[in-house]
């Protein structure tokens, strides 16, 4: 039987399974992604699935409207490029940025089977996605 995995080390594996999920689910028969703030495109393997708002804030850490495929260098170097992210959120749906921003301010704890039971859920469409991709 394996070993049960501690909190912090189901959200590290949460994580990597989202990240994955974000950016596959993005992409194009072909894998690739539009950039949320360059809109320049890119493989999804060359991406990071950024953050709008902070990975610190667990509210929204796993929500889906708050992650895009986002070239690296904006996401690590420029910081995300915060406003030019936001313009691109609205045009998805027009009061979005700020529904992120208040739904962080939200205080949530996931517990241990919440987390288990989101690993799963992104592990499914994760494979649905390899699927799509022919991966």
């Amino acid at each position: 039987m394996p070993k049960k995995l501690s909190r912090k080390g189901l959200i590290n594996k949460l994580d990597r399974i989202f990240s994955e999920y974000i950016r596959k689910k993005n992409a194009d028969k072909k894998g690739f992604v539009t950039c949320i703030t360059s809109q320049k495109k890119y493989h999804y393997s060359e991406v990071d699935a950024g953050h709008f708002i902070s990975r610190k804030e667990m509210s929204t850490r796993w929500h889906e409207d708050n992650v895009w495929p986002q070239s690296r260098f904006d996401n690590r170097f420029r910081y995300g490029r915060q406003y030019v992210y936001s313009l691109s959120l609205e045009k998805k749906k027009q009061g979005l940025p700020k529904h992120l921003y208040n739904l962080s301010k939200e205080t949530v704890k996931y517990s241990i089977s919440d987390l288990e039971e989101m690993v799963e859920k992104y592990k499914n469409l994760l494979e649905k996605e390899n699927k799509r991709l022919h991966l």
